[in-house]
């Protein structure tokens, strides 16, 4: 018998490697780290998250065990300790952040509440004189035995994790209230999950479960954008570790506004989010660090709000922002720094904002995406915001990473023991990358897979050193410049000679005096409007067009274009196309030349098509996936499966593979053209599979594995989805517990590819618009803004959990972004 049998007939691990000393490392099977949300049934938990959530409960139920009886009824702070002294918070300060928390509960004026993890009831004795009826659950059988105990009307306490508002007893319990639930609370209960995934399946159900107009709030959590700041003011000068490694470390789950937002967006049901700054008077990690959200499900329309900034206030903006609230009309005022983290002139503090704004309807907020920064809205309506304006990637601390490697350290240790091998001193553990792991790691994995790209872009910047740095790079947010302005300079140009200056015209008129096809009609439209926002373009009081300036291209424009070109990587052949389409744009309007026959002079598709493989941003991107392929591969159970969508010429296929190298996989590359597959047969043979698929009708109906996938790979495809948040959720489908979507996609209109490329993306007759469902309906972009796209993986339960390149970066000039995402 092997050293690896009796490990791998564990059902926690899939996978035993031996390293180069003789030691092993083992890997965490994907399941046992799941969380399968049901609707209607409780979620079904991997081994690992529910061992992790009977870990918490033992803790509690010991602590809470140990306090009996030391504490007021309605202030029980059995557990409640600092973290840098180890002693007990403040009695009048504990006594202040319930009384906010009730303040806050009671503001949205429920009067139905079911509250997950009521602990020892400190907001039950708060809220419950407020209400018709209360529910509360908890994990602690005895607190839960005490307080159910206590007779007080309207209430009812039951044995129950926060998963389980679908099991039997919490569904009798809410019975008892006549309708369903208009507030559910989870407070100071979050940082006990293990997981992005376990606090999704809670809030989905928690979402179905209250009335329209209800409210989900998630309190007292502690903010992830933080931790590291929360260690560094603890951070002594003799100790070991340092504030990152203390932040690894961390048994608990933080998270941020922006992965709130991402759980909320795929949700069933309409939801805002509101975040709520800490305004206690007392200067502690409770008022430092942590914050609280509301969800508003179906909520009313909010009103519309008028936005001020606070360093454009004068001198004395705490005394404006006083005048505004006392006025009442709607108004948020924005970018207000924390005094509590930040010495900036003006800060304010939560607590100083809530004293100066006493008396009136004003809420003091956090800043969704700075956590640096305060917020306030008159009245507490004007807080909500849409998940759609925070979409991005969030950047949460989950534990069960590192739980689950210390338990599969133990287990490991003990099966070897069992089965009389020997155990290796190095003998270590890990779990799938992506979801699921510490904030470090999160950041560990985003330098690892730019650092790749910048490797790979060693060889495209003369005399660069390995990897390229940004330096190296300046030129590129010019290039992209100078693109732009030939491009508008065409559009101008070809414009004006319809449209005279005093002569506006309407835009059906303009399409007919340029004998527009049918079929490319969108795309003069989106023209337009690009003139329009750039103020070439001038639209007068009855809806008709006229030109501000006509400048016709310059023959320096052929040169510039030459050089830009170079610049970004791109072959001469491209340079070629770009100058010939803009000179027959009214051709290629008119359908006399099709676009195709420019891009592909010789007839030769596929080796037309790579002219564009091979420029800064692909070549950056590509190795990038390469690098995220190579770290899936490594730690998922062999062989790593791979579908890739929209497959093409072969760029991103080709990558793909230098990247995992010699690592066993299954690589199924597909296209929705014959051509492309048959072509890719020949070049890349036998390792890989070869199959027809769509993104535009249901991957599985077509033949595709429901959950047979660990890694989805879609490369410059998703904007040739008519509908690109349904492809998602087929794509979803497709993935593996852990699974992982891979996209790479434009994230701005780039004018010269509107002008010239846009052309091979005219539909045929009949068929819709590109995005005409999704969130580029009626806009007639093709591309997503940078706030769509993630917006749409959310939506389709697919959380972003890595993007690059940063927005720092000349390499963000481009525009051309790569996404992870993880299944929710």
């Amino acid at each position: 018998m092997t050293s690896y049998e009796p490990l791998l007939a564990h059902p926690w691990i899939a996978r035993v490697d031996r390293t180069g000393t003789g030691g092993l490392v083992v890997t965490a099977d994907p399941a046992a780290l799941a969380v399968r949300h049901e609707p209607g049934r409780p979620p079904v938990l991997g081994d690992l998250v529910a061992e992790h959530l009977e870990h918490w409960g033992e803790v509690y139920d010991w602590t809470y065990r140990s306090g009996e009886g030391t504490h007021r009824a309605d202030l029980d702070l059995s557990g409640w300790r600092a973290t840098d002294t180890g002693e007990p918070l403040p009695a009048d300060h504990m006594a202040e952040w319930a009384d906010r928390t009730a303040e806050l509960v009671l503001r949205h004026q429920p009067s139905r509440v079911l509250e997950l993890g009521c602990g020892t009831g400190m907001l039950l004795h708060r809220l419950h004189p407020h209400l018709k009826a209360y529910v509360g659950t908890d994990i602690a059988g005895h607190v839960v035995t005490r307080l159910d105990g206590l007779g007080l009307p309207g209430v009812t306490v039951v044995r129950a994790a926060a998963h389980e508002i679908n099991g039997a007893a919490v569904r009798t319990a809410l019975a008892t209230m006549g309708e369903r639930p208009d507030c559910v609370l989870l407070n100071s209960v979050t940082q006990c999950f293990p997981s992005v995934d376990y606090l999704a399946a809670v809030l989905r159900d928690a979402i179905d479960l209250v009335v329209p107009g209800g409210t989900v709030i998630v309190g007292d959590v502690r903010h992830s954008g933080l931790l590291e700041e929360h260690y560094r003011t603890l951070e002594h000068p003799a100790a070991g570790a340092g504030p990152g490694q203390r932040a690894a470390a961390d048994t608990e789950l933080l998270f941020d506004p922006v992965t709130l937002a991402a759980v909320a967006a795929g949700a069933n049901r309409h939801v805002t989010l509101s975040f709520f700054a800490k305004t206690l008077t007392g200067d502690t990690e409770l008022t430092r660090y942590r914050f609280d959200a509301v969800l508003h499900v179906d909520p009313v329309v909010a009103p519309a709000v008028a936005v001020h900034v606070w360093d454009t206030m004068g001198p004395d903006p705490l005394a404006v922002l006083a005048g505004l609230a006392r006025q009442g009309d709607p108004v948020k005022v924005v970018g207000i720094p924390n005094a509590l983290l930040t010495p900036a002139p003006a800060a304010q503090s939560g607590a100083g904002l809530r004293a100066a704004l006493h008396g009136t309807q004003a809420v003091v907020l956090l800043d969704p995406d700075d956590p640096m920064l305060l917020q306030a809205a008159v009245p507490a309506a004007a807080a909500a915001t849409h998940p759609d304006a925070l979409a991005g990637v969030g950047r949460p601390h989950e534990p069960l990473g590192a739980f689950a490697r210390k338990r599969l350290t133990e287990v490991a240790r003990r099966e070897l023991r069992r089965a009389g091998l020997t155990v290796p001193e190095d003998l270590t553990a890990q779990v799938p990358s992506g979801a699921g792991r510490d904030v470090v790691s999160l950041a560990r994995d985003a330098a690892g897979a730019d650092r790749a790209g910048r490797v790979a872009l060693t060889r495209m910047v003369p005399g660069a050193h390995e990897p390229v740095s940004d330096d190296m790079l300046a030129h590129l947010p010019a290039s992209i410049r100078r693109f732009d302005e030939i491009a508008l300079r065409a559009l101008t140009g070809l414009v004006g000679g319809v449209v005279r200056p005093g002569a506006p015209r309407t835009v059906e008129q303009i399409i007919g005096a340029l004998g527009v096809a049918p079929r490319h009609e969108w795309i003069v439209r989106r023209w337009l409007e690009v003139l329009r926002t750039e103020g070439l373009v001038r639209r007068d009081p009855d809806g008709r067009l006229e030109t501000v300036a006509s400048e016709p291209m310059g023959e320096d424009d052929g040169a510039g274009l030459d050089s830009a070109c170079a610049a970004l990587g791109y072959p001469e052949q491209m340079a070629i196309f770009f100058r010939t389409a803009l000179a027959r744009l009214p051709e290629l309007l008119r359908d006399e030349i099709m676009a195709q026959a420019l891009l592909f002079p010789d007839g030769d598709l596929l080796t037309s098509l790579s002219k564009d493989q091979n420029n800064v941003s692909n070549t950056y991107l590509n190795a990038a996936v390469g690098h995220v392929l190579a770290r899936a591969a490594a730690t998922r159970p062999t062989p790593l499966r791979v579908v890739e969508l929209g497959a093409g010429a072969g760029g991103s296929t080709a990558a793909a593979l230098d990247g995992l190298g010699d690592a066993e996989v299954d690589y199924l590359f597909t296209d929705v053209s014959r051509f492309f597959t048959m072509t890719a047969e020949e070049r890349f043979g036998d390792r890989l599979r070869y199959a027809l698929l769509d993104i535009n009708a249901d991957l599985v109906a077509q033949g595709a594995a429901r959950a047979g996938a660990d890694v989805v790979v879609a490369a410059n495809v998703l904007h040739c989805a008519r509908h690109a948040g349904r492809s998602l959720r087929w794509i979803r489908e497709l993935l593996a517990p852990g699974g992982l979507v891979v996209v790479t996609e434009a994230i701005r209109e780039h004018y010269l590819v509107l002008a010239t490329m846009q052309f091979l993306l005219s539909p045929r007759e009949g068929e819709p618009d590109l995005g005409v469902g999704d969130r580029r309906g009626g806009t007639g972009r093709v591309f997503f803004t940078g706030r769509e796209l993630p917006a749409e993986l959310a939506e389709a339960g697919l959380r972003p959990i890595l993007e690059l390149p940063g927005s720092g970066s000349p390499l963000a000039a481009p525009a051309q972004h790569l996404f992870v995402a993880a299944r929710l």
